[in-house]
């Protein structure tokens, strides 16, 4: 972590003394913006225990590009910097290799500290080229490839699969990949990537998109690790609900029976005075079938393309809307029939001034087990500043 931290500040460096007598060079090829937040967190459960949390993050996002008359090219760099503390990381013994996972081909992480006391990570997690040339643009290195064309479940990202539950972390995870784009007439367009994790696992495909009947369309096909893979997704309307799919279907490169199916289906409808309503459902063959207490692992679930939630089917609803321009709330419900389990997640955010923001959110999970209720509450108090 140390060789790669000096590389990437002598790099930086190096353009910045080479570009020393011109000030103005800097405004018109670099971007500089990030964000500190603290978030305090308090977790709780139905024999009244109660836990706390606190959390400094710090996000720097730095890019040097030039623009042609046919393209452009790019140079990003994009670091989080988060300090932990409280009783939550002493009663959890494995949070420090946690944050400490780096699964791309470089390891960008780095945790100091003891998880008595304080824990401090450090990650890389977007270090990427990109440029562009009339209809086609490349891509290579640690960045976000996003497949996902529903609004909340994505079986077809299948390199950046992401949980709704990490609100915390709105950029995404990445991946160490190499991405190629093709662009046609009517908003059509031909993408391939391909990915290799720490342990060498490999993904890789192919997406054709397009345009037709003011819906767009996407098909996907490839490799995922140990599985072939072919998927598709739409966005459209049908009257004035938004409708969007995805649904993908994998296939054990080992064992041709072994398969695997993810789907899911959402509806949009925007409502008068700026509010929204949403429903969404998803089934997962890989899921929990039987009642199982599943609210200890359901802010630490490893999501997947293959495995979006820990249960076989999941129905969510949403709402938000906002209050006089300045606040924001949103609702989401989400069912878990065949677990029968309940997660609520309610929030608020208050723009103090134009570049602070005050918010509040929950993670409730609730349900029955064994004819006994369970019952696990997760509230945090969130302060953000942008620079």
């Amino acid at each position: 972590m140390y060789k790669i931290s000096v590389i990437i500040f002598v790099f930086f460096s190096t353009i910045g003394l080479s570009q020393s007598d011109s000030s103005s060079f800097w405004k018109e090829h670099t971007e500089f913006n990030g964000y500190v937040k603290f978030m305090q967190t308090f977790s709780g459960d139905q024999e009244g225990n109660i836990y706390d949390q606190s959390l400094w993050h710090n996000r720097l996002n730095s890019k040097f590009f030039k623009r042609t008359k046919n393209g452009e090219n790019e140079f990003l760099l994009e670091f989080r910097n988060r300090l932990f503390y409280g009783e939550a990381i002493q009663i959890n013994s494995q949070i420090k290799e946690m944050l400490d996972i780096d699964l791309g081909i470089a390891d960008l992480s780095f945790v100091l500290g003891d998880s008595d006391k304080f824990l401090y990570s450090t990650i890389i997690d977007r270090l990427w080229y990109k440029g562009s040339f009339k209809d086609w643009e490349w891509s290579m290195g640690r960045q976000r490839v996003n497949w996902g064309i529903n609004s909340y479940w994505n079986s077809n990202d299948l390199f950046n699969a992401f949980t709704f539950t990490d609100f915390d972390y709105e950029e995404r995870p990445g991946s160490d990949a190499v991405r190629i784009q093709k662009y046609f007439k009517n908003g059509a367009g031909l993408e391939l990537a391909g990915s290799v994790n720490s342990d060498t696992a490999f993904i890789g495909a192919t997406k054709l998109s397009w345009n037709k009947w003011n819906y767009d369309f996407q098909v996907i096909a490839g490799k995922y690790y140990n599985d072939y893979v072919i998927g598709c997704g739409w966005a459209g309307g049908i009257k004035k609900w938004g409708f969007k799919g995805e649904s993908s279907y994998f296939i054990n490169s080992d064992d041709r029976t072994n398969t695997v199916v993810s789907l899911s289906v959402s509806g949009e409808y925007i409502l008068p005075k700026n509010k929204f309503v949403g429903l969404g459902i998803l089934y997962s063959s890989l899921g929990y079938t039987e009642n199982t207490d599943i609210s200890p692992e359901i802010l630490n679930f490893q999501t997947s393309a293959k495995s979006l939630m820990p249960t076989s089917w999941s129905v969510m609803t949403t709402f938000a809307g906002e209050l006089n321009g300045i606040t924001n709330y949103a609702l989401i419900l989400v069912y878990m029939p065949s677990v029968d389990f309940v997660l609520l997640m309610p929030s608020i955010t208050r723009s103090v001034s134009q570049n602070f923001d005050l918010s509040f959110h929950m993670i409730n999970i609730g349900g029955s087990l064994n004819n006994q209720n369970t019952f696990l509450a997760n509230g945090f108090i969130r302060a953000k500043w942008n620079f």
